[in-house]
C-alpha cells in the first residue's frame, strides 16, 4: 500500500521520473513507517495513508513539515538508527523537487502575493499625504488582521460591509477637513505665564488653613504650590494640576510651543515633565522632556492640539522628600522635596506654510478661482464659518480636470483612457441636480477615495508580464515598503521613465528615502510588528512587586529598541548586533533603570557598554523582556517561544490541549524552574520543552520590566530591601530564591548565563539571518514565505552575508530580489 500510494508521487504533473517515490519509499520503509503507520499513527501521523494531493492546503503543508523534520534531525528520533548520508541526499532531492515545483507552478498562475488592500495604518497616512491633512483616521477604522506575524499581508486584509461603512465615514471626515473654506484662523504668538492661569492663582490666593470642603468642614486647605519670584512650583503630578487654560484653540492645528521651566530643590538632580493634550475626558501625551536642577531650560515642540484641548504639564519623580513625606502631609511652605518650577509657555500657530486658504484646498482645486464671501453673507457648516467659495467658469470642466486630477495621485499610476468617468459623472449629476459645486465634486472625490483602485494595491498590469511588477506597482510596494504610505513625485517621475527597476536606480532610491523622516514609519511598524513592541500595554506591571515602573519608563523601553534597529539600520551594521552589541540606546530613564551612565535627557543616544555588562543586543532590552513577561512573573516558556518565533524563525509547536498552563508562584516559594521540571515528566511535554525552555533561563536574570537581579521578588516571603526612585519615593521589596540562569541547548552546548547563551546564538547567525530575511520578505510584499521562495530566501541571505551583513544590505538585497520585484 505504501508503494502506492508513494507512486503517485512520480505523476508527470508533479515530478518527471520515478525516483521520488522510490528514494521516499526507501527511507519511510527503514525509518519511519514502525511509529508512523496505521497502527501507532504517533503524532497523528499514518505514512501509509497520506496520499500526494499538495493542491490540499493541508496536504502540502504535511509534507512540508516531513521534509523540514527529518533535514533538521528531529526525525528519525535521537535514539533510532540514523539514516545513510545517500538515503538522505536522495529523499531530500526528490521530496524537495516535487514541492518546489508544485509551488512554483501556482505562484506562476497567481503570483506570490494576490491582491490587497491598505492597512488602516497606510490608510491614514496615504491620505494625510494625499490631501494635506493631519486628521487622526486609524480610529475610525476597524482594525486589521495580522497574518504571517504583520498587518501588511494580503491574507488578513478583506473587506466586509463594516470595512466600507467605516471607510466611507473616514473619507468624509478627511474630505471635511481638506476642503477648509472657513475663515483663516487667528494667529497666536504669545507668551503666556503660569502665573496668571486663573486656577494657579486660585489655589495660591487661598488664604492657609482656609476651609475649602464644604463636605468636610475639619478639612484645613494647605498650600500645596510655591510661588517664587521667576515661577510657580508644582509638586504633584496630581492635583492641582499645572495646566494652561488661558490658550484654548477653536480649531484643531498644528502649533509649536515652547516652555521654560527648572528642576526645584531636587539636589542637583533634573526632574521629568511630560506635555499632554487634554480636553478633561482623556489625555494626550505630546511630549516629555528633561529639565535641569535651578537652571532653567526652554524646550521646544510642534504638535497638533485638536479642538477644545489644552496643555496639562506633569512633573514626575516628585512630591515626596527624603523622610518619605508627601507633599500633601506637609504642604508648600515647610516641604522640603523637590518640584518642577514653569516659567511660561510660548504659542505659535496655527502653522499653515502656504498662506490661507489651507493648502489642502489649493491641493484639492488646483487653480480654479476662488471668492471671498462677505462677512454678512457667510453661513456656518458644522461649526466653521464659511469664509470662501469656489467659484469655476465651467463648473461640469473644472470638476472633470479636479477629479481626473486627483485620481491619478490617489490610485498611484496614470490613468487609462476613461479611469476616472465614474466619478467625473458622480459630480456632473449632482451639479445637474443643483448641488453646489464644491459639494458636488466633494461626491466625486469621495468615490476615488473608496474606489477598488485606491483602497488596494493594484499590481494586475504585471500578471500579464511574466508577473514582474511594472515600475508603478515597484514604486508602490518600494514606499508601502518604506514609508506606508503613497510614492512621491521623484518615485512617479521614475516609473514613468522606467528606470525605477535599475539596480542602481533603484539602490539610490532606497537611500534617499531611508533618510526622509517618512522612514521612521517603517522603523515603528517593522519592529512594532516583528519584535511584539505593540504588546507593550498587554500587560501592567504589578504595582506592589515593581513599584518603581511608570509611563516614562514604558515609553522609553519601545523608545529604546526602535532607536536601536536605526541606529543599526542607519549605520548598516551587522545583524550580529541584534544578538549582541557593544553599545546601547538610552535615555536618561532607561540609564537609571539599567545604572548605566551617559544619557542624560529624554533623547536616545549610543553609549558604549562596559565589557562586562549583561547588555546588549535585542534579548537584554526592558521592552522585549516585558512583552516576554505577564506582568507579575517571568516564564522561561514565554520568552523562549519568543526567541524560537521572532529570532531564530522557528516557532515551537502549539502544545496538546490537555496540558495545563503553569500558574505563577507569586509567593516566591517556588522557582519556574522548579515548577517546569516538574511539567517535563511528561514525553510529550519534555520533546517541545527541550528546545523551548533554555533560552528562556538564559533570560532568568532580567525580570518583567527589564531589570537585571539575581533574586527574585516575591509577594509575601523573603528578605525585606528598601529602596528608592530617583524622587526619594522610598519602597521596600522582598527578594525570593536566587535566579538560575543557566541551561543546556538540545545540542549539548551548556550556557552559564546570558552572555554565554549569546555566544551560542552567535555560533548561529545564519539561521538569524535567514529568520530575519524572511521577516523583511513578508512584511514587504505582502505574502507569507512559501516552500518555493525558500531558495530565494537563502540567496539573500548569501548576498548579503558576502558584503558584511549589514541591515542596510539585507535590506537592499531584498528589494533587489525577484521575490520584491515580482507579483
Amino acid at each position: 500500500m505504501l508503494r502506492a500510494v508513494l507512486a503517485s508521487l512520480a505523476l508527470p504533473a508533479v515530478c518527471s521520473a520515478a525516483a521520488p517515490a522510490a528514494a521516499l519509499t526507501s527511507l519511510f520503509e527503514k525509518h519511519c513507517t514502525e511509529c508512523h503507520d496505521g497502527d501507532v499513527k504517533k503524532g497523528g501521523l499514518d505514512l501509509t495513508a497520506l496520499n500526494w494531493q499538495p493542491d490540499e492546503r493541508a496536504n502540502f503543508d504535511r509534507w512540508v513539515q516531513i521534509i523540514d523534520r527529518v533535514n533538521k534531525g528531529d526525525m528519525p528520533p535521537a535514539k533510532k538508527p540514523r539514516p545513510e548520508a545517500s538515503l538522505l541526499k536522495s529523499f531530500n532531492t526528490a521530496l524537495d523537487t516535487s514541492l518546489r515545483d508544485f509551488d512554483s507552478q501556482r505562484q506562476a498562475t497567481t503570483g506570490r502575493t494576490v491582491l490587497r488592500r491598505l492597512n488602516r495604518i497606510e490608510y491614514e497616512r496615504t491620505m494625510h499625504d494625499l490631501l494635506g491633512i493631519t486628521t487622526p483616521l486609524v480610529g475610525i477604522l476597524p482594525e486589521d488582521t495580522p497574518m504571517h506575524g504583520f498587518d501588511t499581508v494580503a491574507e488578513g486584509l478583506r473587506f466586509s460591509q463594516l470595512q466600507m461603512e467605516k471607510y466611507l465615514e473616514a473619507a468624509d471626515a478627511a474630505l471635511d477637513d481638506a476642503i477648509n473654506l472657513g475663515a483663516e484662523p487667528e494667529h497666536v504668538s504669545k507668551r503666556f505665564f503660569m502665573k496668571d492661569e486663573q486656577s494657579t492663582r486660585k489655589h495660591l490666593d487661598t488664604p492657609v488653613g482656609a476651609v475649602t470642603d464644604k463636605f468636610n468642614p475639619k478639612q484645613k486647605h494647605r498650600h500645596i504650590l510655591r510661588e517664587i519670584p521667576d515661577a510657580i512650583v508644582f509638586f504633584n503630578e496630581g492635583y492641582p494640576p499645572a495646566e494652561l487654560r488661558q490658550f484654548n484653540p477653536r480649531d484643531s492645528g498644528v502649533y509649536h510651543f515652547r516652555i521654560s521651566g527648572y528642576g526645584y530643590q531636587s539636589d542637583g538632580r533634573s526632574i521629568p515633565m511630560r506635555v499632554y493634550g487634554d480636553n478633561f475626558r482623556e489625555k494626550r501625551l505630546l511630549g516629555w522632556f528633561v529639565m535641569p536642577a535651578d537652571k532653567a531650560r526652554v524646550v521646544e515642540f510642534t504638535s497638533l492640539l485638536k479642538r477644545n484641548e489644552h496643555l496639562l504639564i506633569q512633573p514626575s519623580e516628585t512630591g515626596m522628600d527624603k523622610k518619605g513625606q508627601g507633599i500633601y502631609n506637609i504642604g508648600a511652605d515647610e516641604f522640603t522635596g523637590s518640584g518642577l518650577a514653569l516659567q511660561w509657555v510660548e504659542v505659535e500657530g496655527p502653522i499653515v506654510e502656504g498662506g490661507w486658504p489651507a493648502p489642502s484646498v489649493k491641493r484639492l482645486f488646483g487653480d480654479t478661482p476662488l471668492n471671498e464671501v462677505p462677512k454678512n453673507k457667510r453661513k456656518r457648516i458644522n461649526n466653521r464659518e464659511i469664509a470662501y467659495e469656489v467659484a469655476p467658469a465651467d463648473p461640469k470642466a473644472a470638476a472633470k480636470q479636479i477629479i481626473e486630477r486627483f485620481a491619478e495621485r490617489a490610485f498611484r499610476r496614470p490613468l487609462e483612457k476613461g479611469g476616472a468617468d465614474r466619478f467625473v459623472k458622480l459630480a456632473a449629476d449632482e451639479l445637474d441636480a443643483g448641488v453646489t459645486f464644491v459639494d458636488a465634486v466633494r461626491v466625486g472625490l469621495r468615490g476615488v477615495l473608496t474606489s477598488p483602485q485606491f483602497l488596494l494595491l493594484d499590481e494586475s498590469n504585471s500578471a500579464v508580464k511574466g508577473r514582474k511588477l511594472d515600475d508603478y506597482a515597484l514604486a508602490s510596494r518600494l514606499s508601502y515598503f518604506l514609508w506606508s504610505t503613497t510614492a512621491d513625485d521623484e518615485l512617479l517621475k521614475l516609473a514613468a521613465s522606467k528606470k525605477l527597476g535599475q539596480p542602481d536606480v533603484l539602490k539610490s532610491q532606497i537611500g534617499r528615502m531611508l533618510k526622509d523622516t517618512k522612514s521612521r514609519a517603517f522603523v515603528e511598524n517593522f519592529t512594532g510588528q516583528w519584535l511584539d513592541l505593540r504588546n507593550i500595554e498587554a500587560t501592567t506591571p504589578d504595582a506592589k512587586l515593581y513599584p518603581e515602573f511608570d509611563e516614562l519608563l514604558k515609553l522609553s523601553m519601545v523608545g529604546e529598541t526602535e532607536s536601536f534597529f536605526a541606529e543599526v539600520l542607519n549605520k548598516n551594521l551587522s545583524v550580529a548586533n541584534f544578538i549582541h552589541s557593544d553599545f546601547a540606546m538610552l535615555n536618561s530613564r532607561l540609564g537609571t533603570h539599567y545604572d548605566l551612565p551617559g544619557a542624560t535627557d529624554e533623547e536616545f543616544r549610543r553609549v558604549a557598554l562596559p565589557p562586562d555588562s549583561p547588555r546588549g543586543g535585542l534579548l537584554t532590552q526592558a521592552s522585549i523582556l516585558k512583552v516576554t513577561a505577564n506582568g507579575t512573573t517571568t516564564s522561561p516558556v514565554l520568552r523562549g517561544a519568543w526567541v524560537m518565533k521572532r529570532l531564530l524563525g522557528q516557532p515551537p509547536p502549539t502544545p496538546p490541549a490537555n496540558v495545563g498552563a503553569i500558574e505563577p508562584d507569586t509567593r516566591g516559594a517556588t522557582t519556574i524552574r522548579e515548577q517546569l521540571a516538574k511539567h517535563r515528566t511528561s514525553e510529550s511535554c519534555a520533546a517541545c520543552h527541550a528546545n523551548i525552555d533554555p533560552p528562556g533561563f538564559a533570560l532568568e536574570s532580567f525580570d518583567v520590566i527589564g531589570g537585571f537581579r539575581d533574586r527574585y521578588r516575591s509577594q509575601d516571603k523573603g528578605d525585606r530591601v528598601d529602596k528608592h526612585t530617583p524622587g526619594g519615593r522610598y519602597y521596600r521589596v522582598l527578594l525570593g530564591p536566587a535566579v538560575d540562569a543557566s541551561g543546556e541547548m538540545p545540542g549539548g552546548h551548556k550556557f552559564n548565563d546570558i552572555t554565554d547563551f549569546k555566544k551560542l546564538l552567535l555560533a548561529n547567525q545564519d539561521q538569524i539571518m535567514k529568520a530575519l530575511t524572511e521577516k523583511l520578505v513578508i512584511y514587504s510584499t505582502g505574502a507569507g514565505i512559501s516552500y518555493a521562495d525558500r531558495r530565494e530566501i537563502d540567496a539573500i541571505v548569501a548576498r548579503a552575508k558576502k558584503q558584511g551583513s549589514g541591515l542596510r544590505t539585507l535590506l537592499q538585497e531584498v528589494v533587489g530580489s525577484s521575490l520584491f520585484q515580482m507579483k
